[in-house]
């Protein structure tokens, strides 16, 4: 799906120093909020629990107006969950994270076990209800304290930032995960993250728009573990499908 966000024409060298100071600019500017934000996540979680995640939501919205960041979102997929609910999406960029709380508030999300051990990431990840998982485990399974809590899990199943303009194939682990809780599955396609920051950015934001999209929820009530395999390759396919070209969309997935 093509949401028109394009450069017109190519800037002209004074254009492209002034958005080359804009991005250094920028770079200066997100690794501030980084830091202040891990502070006050951690902190604010441990004097008040839960407020975590309003904190994280603040410094998201402070980041994005100081850096030119706009979030945008479409859809009817992420209604409010009767059981556990899990977000599916595409990773393309740092951005996602902070696109989908910024279009999702009450998200939390699956991360790398490894990452836990880095001091005040690991401790605002804690504070944010953070689930860990193994990557280096061959049984690629993901758990949950009470699969059976009301609540919203985001996941990204390609396990790593995918390269630019391309897509990685999914792991399996979140979708044995959604067939055991009878979560419904809502796959999201989230365009433009890496335009607005590539892979390897090094935090230098670029203005524009990062639109989530929402599709349409998947439920897995008649699903037994043997479909997980099935269930991944569908959702998979709604969200290589809503995705243009520039995001790795309509492409083969890399080995």
């Amino acid at each position: 799906m093509d949401f028109g966000i394009r450069d017109r024409k190519q800037p002209d060298g004074d254009q492209r120093t002034a958005h080359l100071v804009r991005r250094q600019l920028n770079r200066l500017i997100v690794a501030g909020i980084l830091l202040i934000a891990l502070v006050h996540v951690t902190v604010g979680d441990r004097l008040r629990k839960g407020s975590g995640h309003r904190a994280a939501r603040i410094w998201v919205n402070i980041g994005a107006r100081l850096t030119g960041l706009h979030f945008e979102t479409c859809g009817a997929g992420g209604s409010k969950p009767v059981g556990l609910q899990l977000l599916v999406a595409n990773h393309s960029s740092p951005l996602d994270i902070a696109a989908v709380l910024a279009t999702h508030p009450s998200a939390r999300f699956v991360a790398g076990a490894d990452l836990f051990k880095i001091p005040l990431l690991g401790a605002a990840m804690r504070a944010l209800g953070t689930v860990p998982v193994d990557r280096r485990s061959g049984s690629g399974r993901l758990t949950v304290a009470d699969p059976q809590e009301p609540g919203v899990l985001a996941v990204f199943p390609e396990g790593a930032i995918a390269p630019l303009g391309q897509r990685l194939p999914f792991h399996r682990g979140a979708f044995a995960l959604a067939i055991e809780a009878r979560a419904d599955v809502v796959p999201v396609a989230i365009h433009h993250s890496a335009a607005r920051l590539p892979p390897k950015g090094a935090l230098a934001v670029r203005p524009g728009t990062v639109v989530v999209e929402y599709l349409p929820s998947i439920s897995t009530l008649s699903l037994v573990l043997e479909d997980r395999y099935r269930l991944s390759d569908q959702v998979e396919r709604a969200i290589v499908s809503a995705l243009d070209s520039s995001d790795g969309g309509g492409r083969q997935v890399l080995p």
